[in-house]
C-alpha cells in the first residue's frame, strides 16, 4: 500500500487551484474536487481584474496547465462532498458525482468553496427580479464579456448606474459587514463600460469607497479622472420604470440635494456571502462557522479550521483574487508542514 499522503481540496477556484499546485509540487497526492464542470470557480465568470486590468482566463489557463503537469493531482469535477468521518489520522470522505458515490481517505483537507451573492431581490425598491435591465454584479460580468467579445458590433448600453453596498453594511435588510471587494470591482466594471463604449455615461452611487490595497486608490482615481465615471455620494431610494428606462431617485449627500438620473441599466453590487455548500461542509468536518456562514479561523493559526482541516479564499470571507491565491498557498504550506512531520502527526496534537 502506498504511503504517500493525500490532501483533499474542496473547491477549484483560485485558492483551491493554488493549494493543489503547491501540495502536488511538494510530492504529495491531491484530489481537487469541485461541483462545477470545469476549474476556475467564480474567476471563470469575470471579464477583467483589478487593479491591473488583467484577463482572468489567462490565470485560469496558467494554473490549469500547472495542475495538468503534476501527475499527483487528480481532478474531480461535477463532484460534491456527501459525507465525512474521522478515520485514524485523517478523514474517510464520500464524494458524489452523477448519482454515484466513492470513498477516499484524506490525510488533510483544504476547504476553498468560494462565495456567492446576496439575493438582491430583498431590495424591492431597486427592481431586481422585476426589471430585466436591473442585474447583479456577476450577471453584469457576463454582459461585459459578451460586449468585449463583440466589440464594435454591439450598441452602447447608454447610461449605466451602479449601486454599491446592496446588502452590505445594512442591518435593516442585509448584513452589517462590508463585503470588501465591491468598491474595487464596481470601479472596474464602470471603467470597462467606458473603455468599450466611450460615449456611454456611468454613475456610481456610494456611501463611501474603500480602496485599501496596493494600487487600489490609484485604480479608482484613474477610473474617475481618466475614464470619466461620475461618483455620486448617496444611497438610491427608488428605481422606477419610465418610458423604457429606469428613473433613479437619490440624494447627493455631498451637494445636499436630491438627484434624479434616467438610466438604461442598473447594476447592483450585492453583498458577498459564503458559497453553496459551505455550511454543510463545515458540519461534515465539525468545524466552526460564524453567524453568517463563513468558516471561522483559529486565533493562533488563521489558515486552520479544525483537526487536519484548513481553508482558503472567500469561504472564510470576501477576498480579491490575489488574496485568494495567497491564502491557498498558505493553507497548502500548513498541509505540507503537517505531512512532513514524523508519521504525519500534528505538533501539539
Amino acid at each position: 500500500m502506498s504511503t504517500v499522503k493525500t490532501a483533499l481540496v474542496i473547491g477549484a477556484g483560485p485558492a483551491g487551484m493554488e493549494a493543489a499546485v503547491k501540495i502536488g509540487g511538494a510530492g504529495y497526492r491531491v484530489i481537487l474536487a469541485d461541483r462545477a464542470d470545469s476549474l476556475g470557480g467564480t474567476l471563470r465568470q469575470l471579464c477583467s481584474s483589478f487593479p491591473r486590468w488583467e484577463d482572468p482566463a489567462d490565470l485560469i489557463a496558467y494554473k490549469t496547465e500547472q495542475i495538468n503537469k503534476c501527475p499527483l493531482i487528480t481532478i474531480k469535477t461535477k463532484t460534491t462532498v456527501v459525507a465525512a468521518e474521522k478515520n485514524g489520522n485523517g478523514y474517510l470522505v464520500t464524494l458524489g458525482s452523477d448519482g454515484l458515490t466513492s470513498e477516499i481517505q484524506a490525510d488533510a483537507v483544504i476547504i476553498a468553496t468560494g462565495f456567492e451573492l446576496f439575493d438582491a431581490s430583498v431590495y424591492g425598491e431597486y427592481g431586481y427580479g422585476s426589471f430585466d435591465n436591473v442585474v447583479n454584479s456577476l450577471e453584469f460580468e457576463a454582459l461585459l464579456k459578451e460586449w468585449q467579445e463583440n466589440q464594435g458590433k454591439t450598441a452602447s448600453p447608454g447610461t449605466v448606474a451602479f449601486f454599491k453596498c446592496v446588502g452590505s453594511r445594512d442591518r435593516a435588510k442585509g448584513l452589517p459587514y462590508c463585503s470588501r471587494i465591491c468598491c474595487m470591482y464596481t470601479a472596474k466594471q464602470a471603467g470597462l463600460v467606458k473603455e468599450l463604449f466611450p460615449d456611454s455615461k456611468c454613475y456610481v452611487f456610494y456611501m463611501d469607497y474603500r480602496a485599501a490595497g496596493r494600487e487600489y486608490e490609484e485604480f479608482v482615481r484613474s477610473v474617475i479622472e481618466q475614464r470619466h465615471v461620475r461618483y455620486v455620494r448617496g444611497r438610491p431610494a427608488k428605481v422606477l420604470p419610465e418610458d423604457g428606462r429606469l428613473l433613479i431617485r437619490a440624494e447627493d449627500t455631498l451637494m445636499g440635494m436630491p438627484v434624479e438620473i434616467a438610466a438604461d441599466m442598473v447594476v447592483l453590487a450585492a453583498a458577498i456571502v459564503p458559497g453553496p455548500g459551505t455550511r454543510q461542509i463545515a458540519r461534515l468536518f465539525q468545524i466552526k462557522s460564524d453567524e453568517y456562514g463563513f468558516i471561522d479561523y483559529n486565533r493562533n493559526e488563521p489558515a486552520k479550521a479544525g483537526d487536519r482541516v484548513f481553508f482558503a479564499g472567500a469561504c472564510g470571507f470576501a477576498v480579491e483574487t490575489l488574496g485568494a491565491i495567497q491564502q491557498g498557498a498558505a493553507a497548502a504550506a500548513e498541509v505540507i508542514a503537517l505531512f512532513n512531520q514524523p508519521n504525519g502527526e500534528e505538533k501539539n496534537a
